[in-house]
């Protein structure tokens, strides 16, 4: 039969949900012409959801998640937002050691998406729901975020875009602020994985 599917990018990007394909192989799907496009219609608000989430920003504070509910469980903190940008000025050198810039550095002050407004818009298709949120940190750079639910998946698929960064000796961070007990920060280097719940640069986060 038929799958609901949304047309993007003139005609360039087909999404639709691909159900029951094996880890291990493939399942082929036949594309035919249509009368007319799905497409993301846009609509007022600021929260979308599906069967397993409801998710709503705060456009006051930079787009950020101001709650985010996965089957009667608030995951956000209290008075916090997930999927907020934070900007950390660093030295160009170390400061004691002299070292170059591959270490991080930060010399403690730092700038949030959630201290400016951003423009957030809705848009409904046929697969799912997604919210759009454009901003900026500042003077440093500006940013597009897409949050969407897909309808029937069990996950939040979130994309973050620096559309222009105009500065250097700066770190990046993408924060969510969720409660849970007795977590450990993990950490990617170039060769391992590190743990490690201490010396965090921001508390709390």
């Amino acid at each position: 039969g038929e799958l609901p599917t949304v047309v993007e990018d003139d005609g360039h990007t087909l999404t639709w949900l691909a159900c029951e394909v094996p880890s291990m192989g493939w399942r082929a799907y036949r594309l035919t012409t249509a009368d007319a496009h799905a497409v993301w219609k846009r609509l007022a608000g600021n929260e979308i959801a599906n069967e397993h989430y409801r998710l709503v920003v705060d456009p006051a504070r930079g787009g950020g998640v101001s709650s985010l509910i996965h089957h009667g469980r608030q995951l956000i903190a209290e008075g916090r937002v997930g999927n907020e940008l934070a900007v950390y000025q660093e030295y160009a050198f170390h400061p004691t050691e002299g070292e170059g810039p591959w270490h991080l550095v930060p010399n403690g002050t730092v700038v949030s998406s959630s201290e400016t407004a951003a423009r957030v818009s809705v848009e409904h298709s046929s697969v799912g729901q997604r919210l759009v949120v454009r901003g900026s940190v500042g003077n440093v750079l500006r940013y597009t975020q897409t949050l969407t639910l897909w309808h029937g998946v069990d996950r939040v698929e979130c994309r973050t875009r620096i559309d222009d960064f105009s500065d250097a000796d700066q770190l990046l961070r993408l924060r969510w602020p969720c409660p849970v007990p007795g977590a450990m920060p993990v950490s990617e280097v170039g060769d391992a994985v590190i743990g490690r719940g201490f010396a965090l640069i921001h508390n709390g986060s």
